[in-house]
């Protein structure tokens, strides 16, 4: 990738051009083969392995040294463990593991700093449990919308992160924030209209559940995340909860109608995140 593009912002652009294209193939594939929603739960973490290879050019060792190479494995296997909740009916099993992956994860992406910083790791999980609350229930009322409604919101909470990812020292999490975003616009995209489409326990503990290692990263081992920043993107989890009566106001009815304004209302809280950004850092914000 890097060896076609002449300077960091065309290889930017090349990524988030090739994750969208595979991603939309691969959701285009699967809506000819008419496939169930256990197939298309797979779209979202399967995109964010990919991006994760197009971001650091590796598939890491196993077992993984250090933060950014564990978050791979923080994906993998929270993919693994939502297919075989799913799988084996265990819906209780699934939600389960949801709400205490995002504790398992802050524990072991700051392994090396529990011993001084417990705190930090602490409310890193709790922001990472609060996030994946927000979003297993990020449907509002509409559960014929709710996979596509769930992918928009991580959608945008990864566009608002990536300029956090980047004030945060971390160049390459910027990348992958915005390649994954791209993958998940496609997902949506190509599943707007498909009632088969599925975000459930694979999306959440793979997808979801890789991005919050990747935030978990930031906040822990860089340690330069703009806390503000974050507080206010986190307020995009709360969008599902106020959207349905705002859509009822203004009786839009046509599914497409409702995600783009679902989509539109999501992108508040992310527009003020920069503009928190924007504000604090001014002329020295990197581009």
């Amino acid at each position: 990738m890097s060896g076609l593009a002449r300077s960091p912002q065309e290889a930017l652009i090349l990524g988030m051009v090739a994750a969208g294209l595979l991603a939309l193939v691969a959701a285009g594939l699967l809506r000819w083969l008419r496939a169930g929603r256990v197939w298309t739960d797979l779209l979202v973490p399967a995109a964010f392995l990919v991006v994760y290879w197009l971001a650091y050019n590796k598939v890491p060792s196993f077992p993984p040294a250090g933060a950014v190479n564990k978050i791979f494995y923080v994906a993998l296997i929270g993919t693994a463990l939502g297919v075989l909740a799913e799988a084996a009916g265990r819906r209780g099993l699934g939600r389960a593991l949801v709400l205490a992956q995002p504790i398992v994860s802050a524990a072991y992406i700051g392994t090396a700093r529990l011993p001084d910083a417990l705190l930090d790791v602490a409310a890193a999980a709790l922001w990472g449990l609060l996030v994946m609350y927000g979003l297993s229930r990020g449907a509002g009322n509409a559960e014929d919308e709710s996979g596509t409604r769930r992918s928009a919101l991580l959608g945008a909470a990864c566009v608002g992160f990536a300029p956090i990812a980047l004030l945060g020292a971390s160049s390459t999490s910027f990348q992958l924030s915005l390649f994954f975003a791209a993958a998940i616009a496609a997902i949506v995209a190509a599943n707007i209209s498909n009632p088969n489409f599925g975000f459930r326990s694979a999306s959440l503990l793979g997808g979801a559940g890789g991005m919050i290692a990747v935030a978990q990263t930031v906040t822990l081992i860089t340690r330069k995340a703009d806390l503000l920043a974050m507080t206010v993107l986190t307020l995009v989890f709360v969008t599902p909860f106020v959207v349905d009566p705002v859509l009822r106001r203004v009786r839009a009815t046509n599914k497409v109608v409702r995600i783009a304004a679902f989509v539109g209302m999501c992108l508040l809280p992310v527009g003020a995140s920069l503009a928190t950004v924007i504000a604090r850092y001014g002329s020295s914000f990197p581009v």
